[in-house]
């Protein structure tokens, strides 16, 4: 079965060959890691929240400069250890895999003042942002 491909007026010579180049981009396009992030600030705070479905907070490390977030986890294959008896799978479509995100902020943190929870697979990260210094004034003599 051919997917829909984009018209081209000048026609193809080897459809073929463009089917071949076409389903590189096509396996590109399965493997993306794309995850819903939402960053927000409200006052003197930056709220940072990371969709991350079916990874486990042990599995998570995230790392906080002044400057961005970075958040990566490893995903290690699990096995069912109770079941004995063979069972049939008709369709499974899951997918397991690690990911590595570097999120630039609006404005400087205080990597100190940070704080992260986690529920229902999203991750919520708080933090306090950088005290701007403004100089200290001299007195002229």
């Amino acid at each position: 079965m051919r997917n829909l491909a984009r018209y081209n007026r000048f026609g193809s010579l080897l459809p073929e060959v463009d089917d071949f180049f076409r389903s590189f981009s096509n396996l590109y396009d399965a493997t993306s890691t794309h995850m819903p992030v939402e960053l927000y600030e409200e006052e003197d705070k930056l709220f940072l929240n990371i969709d991350v479905p079916g990874i486990e907070p042990e599995d998570m490390e995230i790392r906080v400069f002044e400057d961005r977030v970075t958040l990566s986890s490893r995903i290690e294959e699990k096995q069912d250890e109770g079941k004995e008896e063979p069972c049939r799978t008709y369709y499974c479509r899951k997918k397991k895999q690690a990911i590595n995100y570097s999120i630039g902020l609006p404005a400087e943190v205080d990597a100190d003042n940070v704080s992260a929870t986690f529920k229902n697979g999203v991750l919520m990260i708080s933090m306090a942002k950088k005290k701007k210094e403004e100089g200290r004034i001299i007195d002229i003599s």
